[in-house]
């Protein structure tokens, strides 16, 4: 297996408390949906989520909604570890069950308070993707905050704070069981600054990269890291040789809150998934609105000291006087326009940008640092480029922007049109001359899908394209 950069598991992890099944309540599932199954009370040991019956929620899902479990151990009798979770047990209500010092000795258990992603692919035989941003960003973390957005339930510990620290929010959070009245939660909501309903636990923890030795491998561009980091904080991250160091001795660990990320379960379980083979679609319907998602987009540009902008009206442009347009050039892969055609594209929009009315970012993303790049589109106004990676920035575009993205002829791929439509931006797919209407992408996705993958140079008439986003510009200084 690859290196990896080891996390230093934070000592406040380590619960010097007497923690044991009982002590600590049932088990309840409190949202989600198979492949980002969401559970309060989860324990861990030996490859094995342990479930205790006898909760409050709604009964407890079986493996196949929850995991993909990994193989089982070999036959060989030797003492190794492997990778994934092999079991999901759940254990009858009132009953102790199994105490740690049973079965891990004389170990502290390590208590994981708050909320964490457990991340549960990459296991030999299992294909995570994390190692590419698209699949990283949008599907594990953006799929993951959009349950967590649609989450009302606090925290097992908010439970036991003073009612004071509420002020008054225990009704309008649902801390009643599920039998008390709902009375005024429409016009009770809390709002954050942002904008977006106030839910207990959008922003996780921590990230449990159990698995993936290779997370970070890919293009090496370390998006997916950046990514973690702007989420968790560096000390928030637990990778594979953090995961085993933590729990290589039979080590028990106690999830206050678990989100459990499990891509074949999701592709497995869902409609939506199973119909464009894309994990995160259900997920992204959970979201109560796009403005639900802003404190994510907030805590991300916050911890790399981004400025937060907002769009004063969705369509319309940031700067009332020039939109900000941001062509994600890929001249530099094997996904691209022929030369002479991206040199006509550069020429053309030079010609937009003397008009006054934008300022357009030829964006080599290569040539540019992470937060550079995150920084690059905070405060953008529409993203257009080549079907790819660097269009995933799109997450970090103030709610409301336009999103372009460009096709060959007879290829279609549902890859950022959902995400354009969970964060609240307009999508639009450009094919060489004109747009793709929406209602032909289901009919022609895939396509002749080799043309994205074998160096085939995307055509495109730069004149129609241009005199048409030239129209969009003025449209968004209305």
């Amino acid at each position: 297996m690859g290196a990896a950069l080891t996390t230093p598991v934070k000592t406040p992890y380590i619960s010097n408390a007497n923690i044991t099944f009982r002590s600590q309540g049932s088990t309840n599932f409190v949202g989600g949906l198979p492949g980002y199954t969401v559970l309060d009370n989860v324990w861990y040991n030996d490859r094995t989520f342990y479930m205790i019956g006898g909760g409050s929620g709604a009964d407890l899902p079986p493996t196949e909604r929850v995991i993909t479990a990994a193989p089982a151990y070999p036959l060989t009798g030797e003492v190794e570890i492997h990778d994934g979770v092999s079991h999901l047990v759940t254990i009858p209500g009132g009953s102790n069950g199994p105490k740690p010092s049973e079965v891990g000795g004389d170990l502290e258990v390590v208590q994981m308070s708050g909320t964490t992603l457990f991340l549960n692919d990459g296991w030999p035989g299992s294909w995570s993707g994390y190692f590419m941003y698209y699949h990283f960003a949008s599907e594990i973390i953006l799929g993951s905050i959009s349950v967590l957005s649609s989450i009302t339930s606090p925290i097992p510990s908010e439970y036991k704070k003073p009612w004071n620290v509420y002020k008054g929010l225990g009704r309008r959070l649902n801390l009643h069981d599920s039998n008390s009245d709902s009375r005024g939660q429409d016009q009770d909501q809390v709002s954050w600054k942002s904008g977006g309903l106030a839910e207990p636990g959008i922003i996780p923890s921590r990230i449990v990269v159990a698995w993936e030795w290779h997370w970070e491998d890919g293009r090496k561009d370390g998006l997916s890291r950046a990514v973690a980091e702007g989420m968790v904080g560096k000390e928030g991250i637990i990778d594979p040789q953090g995961w085993r160091d933590l729990t290589s001795a039979k080590q028990w660990v106690y999830f206050e809150r678990i989100l459990i990320a499990d891509r074949d379960t999701s592709h497995r379980n869902n409609p939506l998934g199973r119909k464009w083979y894309k994990m995160a679609l259900d997920a992204y319907k959970l979201v109560p609105s796009p403005q639900s998602l802003s404190p994510m987009r907030e805590h991300f540009l916050s911890h790399y000291n981004i400025p937060i902008v907002k769009r004063r009206s969705p369509g319309l442009s940031i700067d009332r006087k020039k939109v900000k347009a941001v062509y994600v050039d890929r001249q530099g892969s094997d996904r691209k326009f022929e030369d002479s055609v991206h040199q006509d594209l550069l020429s053309a929009l030079r010609g937009i940008e003397k008009s006054g009315k934008a300022v357009i970012i030829d964006a080599k993303l290569e040539e540019l640092s992470r937060r550079d790049q995150f920084a690059l589109f905070a405060d953008a106004d529409i993203i257009f480029g080549v079907h790819g990676n660097g269009l995933t920035h799109e997450m970090w575009m103030p709610t409301g922007g336009i999103v372009i993205e460009c096709f060959p002829p007879q290829t279609f791929a549902y890859d950022y049109a959902p995400i354009s439509d969970v964060l609240g931006h307009q999508h639009i797919i450009w094919r060489e001359n004109q747009t793709m209407p929406s209602d032909q992408w289901e009919p022609e996705n895939g396509g002749e899908g080799s043309r994205l993958h074998d160096g085939s140079r995307f055509p495109l008439n730069v004149d129609v394209f241009v005199s048409w986003l030239q129209q969009r510009i003025d449209g968004m200084l209305e």
